[in-house]
C-alpha cells in the first residue's frame, strides 16, 4: 500500500519546505533567488500533486515520477533544515557573546567561517533546484494538471487557541453505547459463576473466539465490569497478550493490573511473590485478551506457574482469540463462538458514531441498506464507517457510499477494506502520516497522547495553523481527536496518572504497518531483508547487520527506536535523524556524537542506564523534546542547556531540592513542559528565569522560594501570564528556616492565572494567605501543608465554584475556622450571593457554599479549637431561623479530621456525607455534632487519642443514621474506653473493627442479622466475655475474615457461630489468655474455603484443631504452642506454603513431622528451647524464607550439607537468639556458622 502514503509524504514535506524556505533564510545566507526559485517550484508541484496521485494507479511512469519526487522532497527537507539549524546556531552563539564581542564575532563569522558553509550549501541549493526543474518538466510531459480540491475541514476544537483544557481521565469502564452483546455477556457471566468451587486444583479457562472486528475485546470488557463478576471475584486482572508471548512480561502486566502502578522489579521471582501477596485469599478473574501464540509448552508452563502461586479456589480465566487452535491449547472447555451483530445493532453503532445523538438526517437514511451490507455484522466496520461519515460533510455522504463503499468487494477482508477506505478519506495528508506513524509501536502498546504529538511534531507532520494561532501541539490534539472519531485510535485505560493514552486495534495496526511497509522496519534480532529507503527503524540490537547494511539504511532513517547500546560511530551514521528513542536502552552513557545530529528534534533517554549527559547535547539547536524522566543524573543537566532554544518539552523530574538548575533558562522561550524549577542564589538561576517562559503548561513545582526577594522578585515569574499552567506547587525549603523573611510578599507576587486547577503550598511561613485565592474560579484541588504560622485559612474558599478537594495539614497556628472561610463575613457582605443583611438580620439567598467540594481533610492542626457553622440565615418574612439545609457542603462525601486534639466545635450540616474519619480526637461531641443530621453515611472511623471518653453507644452519636441504618457498611472504633454497646450501627455492615474498647462487654444481640458482614475484627477488648449466637443457623453467613486477639475476658467462641461460615477464608485467634473452648476447631472441614488459620498464645485452650486435611485451599497456618498435635493433618496438605510455629522454652526439639512439609516457602519458629536445628531441614526444598524468633538456647543451624540443599532460600532472619548471633559473623572463630549463611542474599541477625 505504499502508493496510499507517498502522496501524503510528499505533501507534508512540501508544506514543511515552504515553511522553512523563507525570505529571511535567503537573505541571511545570500540565497534569495535560489530560495524564491525553490518556492515557485514547490508551489507548482504541490498544485499538480493530486492529479499525479490519481494517475499513478494506471500509469507506471507517473508512479515512478512520484517516487523520484519523494526522494527530492526529502533532499529539500534536509537542505532547508540544515540552513535552519545554521541560522539557529548563529542566533545562539551571537546571543552568547557580549555586546561589543558580538559585533566583532559577527564580522569575523560572516567574513571567514561562513564562506565554506555558503559554498557547500550553494552547491546543494543549485543541485536541488535543478532536480525540481526536471521534476516539473517531467510533469508537463505526463500532462499533469492542476486540480482544485476542497480539503475536508478539520473538526474545530472547543477551546480557545492556546488555552489548555482539562484532560478526561481514562478508565476501564465499557462505553455506555455498546449494543447487541447483552445475551453474549450474560451467557459468559453464567459460565464464569457456575461450578466455581468444585475443582480448585486447576484454573478453569473459557475461550471466546471469533474473526477480527467482531468485538471480542469489547465483550470481555462487558463481562469484566459486570456487577455480578465484581461481587463474585475478589480480584480482577486484565492483560493484553497480542502476538508476542513472554512469560516474564505477562507476569509483570498481571502485577501492574493488580496494583494499578508500573512495575520496576526485574526478577521474575520477586514479581511472582508480589502477585501471590495480592491474590492471597481471593478468588480471581483473569482476562487474557487477543491471544495468538500457539506454543503448547509455553502455555502449560505459564498456567502451571500461575496455579502454583496460590490455590485457584474457583478462579477463572477468560481468553479472547481469533484462532481455534489457541482455544484448544489453553482450555478443555468448548470455546464460546461469537457471532455477528444484526443489521439493527450495526445501524445503532454507525449512527451514534456519525451523528452523536439527535435525529438521523435523510442523507443517512438514503444509504442505510447499502452501508449495512458492507458492515456485514461487524461492529468495528460499523464504527469505522460511522467515523468516516462524521468527518465528512453531509452532502458528501451519498457520493462516498456510491463511489467508494460500493466499489469494495464482498469477501472475508471486508473490514480491512473499510479501514483502508477510512484512511483514504482522512481530511489531510498530515493526518494520514500521523496515523501511519503510530504503527511504529509494537502491537497493543498504550501510547501517551503527549508522546505521540511530540513524535509527530519531530517528524514535521504538524505545522502551526496561523489562521487561528494554533501551535503545533494544538494541531496534534485535533489530529488525535479526528483519528479517535474515525475509530483508528482507541482511548485506553493505563497506569500513568493523568495521562490520556491510545492504542490501535490489531486490524488497524495491520493497516498502518501495510501502509508504512516500504519505509519502516521493526526488528527483534537485527536481521532484515529489504533495506532500501528505510525512514523508520526499530531494532533491539545490531546483531546480524553488516557494516554495508548499516551504511545503506542509516542515511535515510529519520526515526530510530533502539533498545541496545549504540556506539559513537554507529550513531553518527544516522545523520538525518529527527527522532532518537533510547527509552529502556542498555546504555551507560550517551555517545558524544549525538551533538552532530543537527536535524534531531526528539530524544528519549527514559529508563535507560545513562547517568551523565554530554555537553555536546547542547548543540542540538533544533531539539524540541527531551525526555529523561527520573534517571539518576550524577552531575546535573549540562551547563549550556539554555542553548537548546527550540526546546518545547523537558520531561525530567528530580526530587532533590538542592539540585542545581542550568543557568539562563529564560532563553528557552519555546518551553512548554517544565516539571520543576529549583530557585538558586546565582544570577541566571533565580525565579525571574521563569518570566520569559510564557508558554509553560501542565504542572510546575517551584522550590526554594525562601530565596526570592519579596513581591517584586516573585512577580518576575509572571505566573499570572501563563494561562496553560494548570497545576502549581509552591515549596519553601524547611532547612535552617526560623524566620519567615518575606514569605507573605512572595506568595502575593506568585499570583497564578485564573485557569489554575491544582495548587499545593508547603512550608509557607507567612501569617496570612493572599486575597487572590478568591479569583481562582477553576481551582479543583487545593492542598496547604506545613504552613505553621498562618493564623487563618484563605478567605472565601467557600465561594470557589469548582473546588472539589481541600486538604489542610500541619497548620499549627490556626485556632478557629469561621465566616471568612465560607466567604460570608463582613469583608464579603453581599458579595457571596449567599447572605445579606436586612435590619440586623441575616437573610437567605440562593448561592451555595463549597458547591462542588467532595473531600475535606483537616490534619495535625494541634491548636484548632473551633470550626463554626456558616452564618445562620433568618427568613426575611417571618424572622424565624431557617436551617442551612443543602446550602453548605452540598456535595461533600468524605470528611477526615486527624490529630486535631483541641477541636471541640464543628458544623452539623453535611447532607451528602458518606465517609467520616475522626482520628486522634477524644471529644465525642465532635462526632455527635457532625452526625446529628447525616443519613447517608457508609463508612465511619473513630480513633481516639488517649481515649474518647463519653462514647457509650453508637446510637447516641448517630440517631439519624439509625433511622436509615442500611447505609453504614464500614465501622471502625478504636480507643473508645467507655463504649459498652454497639446497638445502632445497623445490620448492613460489611466490615466491623473494634480495637482497644476497654468497657465493651458483648457484641450486638442481633449479630445473627449481619448477613452482609465479611470482615470482623475484635482486638484489645478485655471485657468481652461472650459472642452471642442464639442458635441461629444463618449467623454471619457472608463472613470471610474473623480476627480475635488480646481479648482476655473471652472464654469461649460458640460453635454455632461459625458452622454456617462456608465462605470463611481467614480464621485468626491469638493472645486470648482465658479462652478455653472453640468447638469449631474440631471440624474445620465445615469451612472448605479456608486459606489461613492462626491460632496461638491461648494457653488455656483445650481444643486441638482438626480437619486440616479437608482444606484443599489452605495456604498459611500459624499455631502453637501445643504439646499434642496431629501433624498428619498438615502433612497431607499439598497447598500449604507458610507455617508459623510457636513453642516454649521447655520444648527442646522440633516436631520431626515438619520435614514432610515440602511445599513450605516460609517457615517461622518462635520461642523454642532447641539448641540445634536438625539436618532434616534440608528436605524443605521449596523453602525461600526462614525466620527464627527468640529461640534463646539456639546455637547451631543445620549442617552445611543440609543448608546447601536449601537452594531457594533467599531470606534468613535471626532475632532474639544471642548464642546463634555470636556465631553468625565472619570473625566468630572455629564454631562459626557464617559459612552456612554467607550465600543467602538477605540476612537479618539481631
Amino acid at each position: 500500500m505504499a502508493e496510499s502514503i507517498i502522496g501524503a509524504t510528499i505533501q507534508v514535506l512540501l508544506e514543511k519546505a515552504l515553511s522553512l524556505a523563507t525570505d529571511r533564510i535567503g537573505s541571511v545566507f545570500g540565497f534569495k533567488n535560489d530560495i524564491r526559485n525553490l518556492r515557485d517550484s514547490v508551489l507548482m508541484i504541490r498544485a499538480i500533486l493530486a492529479d499525479a496521485e490519481e494517475k499513478q494507479r494506471h500509469n507506471p511512469a507517473v508512479k515512478l515520477w512520484l517516487k523520484r519526487l519523494q526522494g527530492v522532497a526529502f533532499d529539500a527537507d534536509h537542505v532547508l533544515d540544515e540552513l535552519h539549524y545554521e541560522n539557529l546556531r548563529r542566533e545562539v552563539e551571537f546571543k552568547g557573546k557580549g555586546m561589543v564581542c558580538s559585533f566583532f564575532f559577527y564580522l569575523s563569522y560572516t567574513n571567514v567561517a561562513n564562506i565554506a558553509f555558503r559554498r557547500r550549501m550553494a552547491s546543494k541549493m543549485k543541485d536541488l533546484n535543478t532536480k525540481l526543474d526536471r521534476i516539473n518538466q517531467n510533469a508537463n510531459q505526463f500532462g499533469l494538471i492542476i486540480r482544485h480540491q476542497i480539503e475536508a475541514a478539520l473538526p474545530s476544537t472547543s477551546t480557545t487557541a492556546g488555552v489548555a483544557t482539562r484532560s478526561r481521565l481514562t478508565d476501564s469502564i465499557v462505553p455506555p453505547n455498546v449494543v447487541g452483546r447483552g445475551n453474549d455477556e450474560w451467557r459468559i457471566v453464567e459460565m464464569l459463576l457456575s461450578s466455581s468451587d468444585k475443582d480448585s486444583s486447576s484454573l478453569s479457562v473459557i475461550p471466546i473466539i471469533g474473526m477480527g472486528g467482531l468485538g471480542k475485546t469489547t465483550l470481555a470488557k462487558l463481562v469484566y465490569n459486570n456487577p455480578l463478576i465484581d461481587g463474585h471475584f475478589g480480584k480482577k486482572i486484565w492483560v493484553c497478550v497480542s502476538d508476542k508471548f513472554e512469560g516474564m512480561e505477562i507476569f509483570k502486566h498481571i502485577l501492574e493490573s493488580l496494583t494499578g502502578r508500573k512495575v520496576e522489579l526485574s526478577s521474575k521471582d520477586a514479581i511472582v511473590q508480589e502477585i501471590r501477596k495480592e491474590l492471597l485469599g481471593n478468588r480471581y478473574l483473569f482476562v487474557l485478551d487477543d491471544v495468538w501464540n500457539k506454543n503448547q509448552k509455553l502455555w502449560d508452563d505459564f498456567f502451571d506457574s500461575l496455579t502454583g502461586l496460590i490455590p485457584t479456589n474457583g478462579s477463572k480465566c477468560l481468553v479472547t482469540t481469533r484462532l481455534k487452535q489457541v482455544a484448544d491449547i489453553v482450555s478443555e472447555h468448548s470455546p464460546y463462538l461469537l457471532g455477528r451483530l444484526s443489521d439493527d445493532d450495526c445501524w445503532s453503532i454507525l449512527k451514534e458514531k456519525a451523528i452523536v445523538g439527535g435525529e438521523v438526517p435523510k442523507e443517512l437514511n438514503v444509504v442505510r441498506q447499502k452501508i449495512l451490507r458492507r458492515c456485514n455484522g461487524l461492529p468495528l466496520a460499523a464504527s469505522v464507517l460511522g467515523g468516516l461519515l462524521r468527518i465528512k460533510r453531509k452532502v458528501e455522504w451519498l457520493s462516498i457510499v456510491e463511489k467508494s463503499l460500493l466499489s469494495l468487494t464482498e469477501n472475508e477482508n471486508n473490514v480491512e477494506q473499510i479501514l483502508k477506505l477510512s484512511f483514504d478519506n482522512l481530511p489531510s495528508p498530515s493526518i494520514k502520516k500521523c496515523f501511519a506513524f503510530c504503527s511504529m509501536f509494537a502491537k497493543d502498546t498504550a501510547i501517551q497522547s503527549d508522546l505521540l504529538i511530540e513524535l509527530w511534531m519531530a517528524e514535521g507532520f504538524l505545522q502551526p495553523d496561523l489562521s487561528n494561532q494554533s501551535v503545533m501541539e494544538d494541531v496534534g490534539d485535533r489530529y488525535i481527536k479526528i483519528l479517535s472519531q474515525s475509530s483508528l485510535l482507541e482511548e485506553v485505560n493505563t497506569y500513568w496518572e493523568g495521562k490520556t493514552c491510545y492504542k490501535l486495534h490489531d486490524l488497524v495496526q495491520d493497516l498502518g504497518e501495510s501502509i508504512l511497509k516500504s519505509e519502516c522496519i521493526k526488528l527483534e534480532n537485527g536481521v532484515m531483508d529489504n533495506h532500501n529507503q528505510v525512514r523508520y527503524l526499530a531494532l533491539n540490537s545490531y546483531n546480524g547487520m553488516t557494516g554495508k547494511m548499516l551504511k545503506d539504511i542509516s542515511i535515510s532513517v529519520r526515526t530510530l527506536f533502539i533498545k541496545k547500546s549504540v556506539s559513537n560511530d554507529a550513531l553518527l551514521k544516522f545523520k538525518n535523524l529527527h527522532v532518537l528513542n533510547l527509552r529502556g536502552a542498555d546504555l551507560n552513557e550517551l555517545p558524544t556524537s549525538v551533538g552532530k545530529l543537527i536535524h534531531l528534534r526528539f530524544l528519549d533517554l527514559s529508563n535507560s542506564g545513562i547517568q551523565i549527559l554530554p555537553e555536546s547535547i547542547c548543540k542540538l539547536y533544533s531539539l524540541q523534546t527531551l525526555r529523561i524522566d527520573e534517571f539518576p543524573v550524577q552531575i546535573g543537566l549540562p551547563k549550556r542547556m539554555s542553548n537548546l532554544i527550540s526546546l518545547r518539552h523537558l520531561h525530567y523530574f528530580n526530587r532533590d531540592e538542592k539540585f542545581k538548575m542550568p543557568a539562563e533558562m529564560r532563553r528557552l522561550t519555546c518551553l512548554q513542559t517544565l516539571e520543576f524549577f529549583n530557585i538558586g542564589e546565582e544570577k541566571g538561576c533565580r525565579i525571574e528565569e521563569l518570566g520569559c517562559l510564557k508558554d509553560l503548561k501542565g504542572k510546575l513545582l517551584i522550590r526554594n522560594l525562601q530565596l526570592v526577594n519579596g513581591n517584586e522578585g516573585a512577580e518576575q515569574a509572571n505566573l499570572c501570564g501563563k494561562p496553560n499552567l494548570l497545576k502549581l506547587e509552591f515549596h519553601w525549603s524547611s532547612r535552617n528556616r526560623e524566620v519567615a523573611n518575606c514569605d507573605e510578599d512572595v506568595l502575593e507576587g506568585l499570583l497564578p492565572h485564573p485557569n489554575l486547577q491544582e495548587l499545593v503550598i508547603s512550608n509557607f511561613l507567612g501569617d496570612r494567605f493572599p486575597q487572590w485565592f478568591m479569583n481562582l474560579s477553576e481551582l479543583v484541588d487545593l492542598r496547604l501543608i506545613d504552613c505553621k504560622r498562618c493564623r487563618a485559612l484563605p478567605a472565601a474558599l467557600g465561594l470557589l465554584p469548582s473546588l472539589q478537594n481541600l486538604e489542610c495539614s500541619r497548620l499549627e497556628n490556626i485556632k478557629s475556622i469561621g465566616p471568612s472561610f465560607y466567604g460570608v463575613d463582613d469583608d464579603f457582605e453581599g458579595g457571596s450571593g449567599t447572605t445579606s443583611s436586612c435590619g440586623g438580620q441575616v437573610v437567605s439567598v440562593s448561592r451555595k457554599l463549597f458547591p462542588a467540594l467532595k473531600k475535606l481533610t483537616l490534619r495535625r492542626m494541634g491548636n484548632l479549637e473551633a470550626w463554626t457553622e456558616a452564618e445562620v440565615r433568618m427568613s426575611r418574612t417571618t424572622g424565624e431561623e431557617k436551617e442551612e439545609g443543602d446550602h453548605v457542603f452540598p456535595m461533600l462525601q468524605k470528611l477526615t479530621i486527624e490529630d486535631c486534639t483541641q477541636l471541640t466545635t464543628v458544623p452539623s450540616h453535611f447532607p451528602s456525607l458518606k465517609k467520616l474519619e475522626i482520628i486522634m480526637n477524644d471529644h465525642v461531641s465532635v462526632v455527635e455534632k457532625i452526625l446529628c443530621y447525616v443519613t447517608t453515611l457508609s463508612s465511619l472511623t473513630i480513633i481516639g487519642e488517649t481515649g474518647m471518653a463519653g462514647l457509650t453507644c453508637v446510637l447516641d452519636m448517630a440517631s439519624r443514621l439509625h433511622e436509615n441504618h442500611q447505609t453504614l457498611k464500614f465501622l471502625k472504633l478504636e480507643k473508645c474506653p467507655d463504649l459498652t454497646r454497639l446497638w445502632g450501627c445497623g445490620t448492613s455492615l460489611v466490615r466491623l473493627e473494634l480495637i482497644d474498647c476497654d468497657s465493651l462487654t458483648e457484641l450486638p444481640e442481633d449479630l445473627f442479622r449481619f448477613q452482609s458482614l465479611r470482615r470482623l475484627e475484635i482486638l484489645g477488648c478485655p471485657r468481652i466475655y461472650i459472642i452471642p449466637s442464639k442458635g441461629h443457623q444463618s449467623l454471619l453467613s457472608s463472613l470471610e475474615h474473623l480476627r480475635i486477639a488480646d481479648c482476655n475476658g473471652l472464654t469461649s467462641v460458640p460453635g454455632e457461630m461459625l458452622e454456617c461460615c462456608k465462605r470463611l477464608k481467614w480464621l485468626c485467634v491469638y493472645d486470648c489468655s482465658n479462652l478455653v473452648s472453640f468447638p469449631i476447631l474440631e471440624s474445620l472441614q465445615k469451612m472448605p474455603l479456608l486459606l489461613g488459620v492462626s491460632l496461638h498464645k491461648c494457653p488455656k485452650l483445650m481444643t486441638i484443631p482438626k480437619g486440616f486435611r479437608f482444606l484443599t485451599s489452605l495456604w498459611s497456618v500459624s499455631i502453637g504452642p501445643f504439646f499434642k498435635f496431629d501433624w498428619s493433618e498438615l502433612i497431607s496438605s499439598s497447598t500449604l506454603s507458610s507455617l508459623e510455629l510457636y513453642g516454649l522454652p521447655e520444648m527442646e526439639s522440633l516436631p520431626d513431622q515438619l520435614q514432610y512439609l515440602t511445599t513450605l516457602t516460609l517457615l517461622e519458629l518462635h520461642g523454642f528451647g532447641v539448641e540445634t536445628l536438625p539436618d532434616w531441614f534440608g528436605n524443605l526444598a521449596s523453602l525461600e524464607q526462614l525466620y527464627l524468633w527468640y529461640c534463646e538456647k539456639l546455637r547451631y543451624l543445620p549442617s552445611m550439607a543440609a543448608m546447601k540443599r536449601l537452594t531457594k532460600l533467599s531470606s534468613l532472619g535471626v532475632i532474639g537468639s544471642p548464642l546463634l548471633k555470636e556465631r553468625c559473623n565472619p570473625h566468630s572463630g572455629p564454631d562459626s556458622e557464617w559459612s552456612k549463611i554467607s550465600h543467602i542474599p538477605q540476612r537479618w541477625i539481631d
